[in-house]
C-alpha cells in the first residue's frame, strides 16, 4: 500500500438523501461531524439519458475529497456491526487513492445503520449479497 492510499475512513457525519434539484440520490460519509474533513460519496442519477449511457455514466459513482470521481468500479459490498466494507475493482481503488477493501466506521446517530443500508442498495441497485455487473 502506497503511502497516499486509505484503508479506512471514520464518519462522524452521514447523509442519505434525495437531491432532485440536481437529479441525484446520494449516501455520504464524512470524517468530521460538521461534513468536513476526508469524506466519500456515493451517488446514482435518479433518471439517466442517452447522453449518460454513450459516456458509461449511467451508472453510480463514487466521489472523494480530492476530487477523484469513478463511475462504477464496486465488486461487493457489506454493512456489518456499524461498519459498511466497500470491495473495489483495481483501477477504481487506484483512482480514488483507496485499497481494494475500504471500510467505512459509523460514528453518527444522523442516520441509521438500517437506512444506511437502504441507501447503498438504491446506489448501487442491489443488496449487498449481489454480483450483478456495474452495480456491486
Amino acid at each position: 500500500m502506497g503511502p497516499n492510499v486509505s484503508s479506512s475512513l471514520t464518519a462522524r457525519r452521514l447523509a442519505v438523501e434525495t437531491m432532485a434539484d440536481v437529479n441525484t440520490f446520494v449516501v455520504a460519509f464524512a470524517e468530521e461531524s460538521d461534513g468536513s474533513g476526508r469524506h466519500l460519496m456515493l451517488q446514482r442519477a435518479l433518471s439517466f439519458d442517452a447522453q449518460d449511457a454513450a459516456l458509461g455514466q449511467d451508472s453510480y459513482c463514487i466521489v472523494n475529497d480530492l476530487g477523484a470521481c469513478v463511475y462504477g468500479g464496486v465488486t461487493a459490498w457489506r454493512l456489518n456491526e456499524g461498519t459498511v466494507v466497500i470491495q473495489l475493482e483495481r483501477t477504481a481503488a487506484d483512482a480514488l487513492g483507496l485499497t481494494l477493501s475500504y471500510a467505512i466506521h459509523l460514528e453518527s446517530s444522523d442516520v441509521t445503520p438500517e437506512e444506511v443500508a437502504n441507501g447503498l442498495e438504491r446506489v448501487f441497485g442491489c443488496s449487498s449479497s449481489l454480483n450483478p455487473p456495474a452495480s456491486v
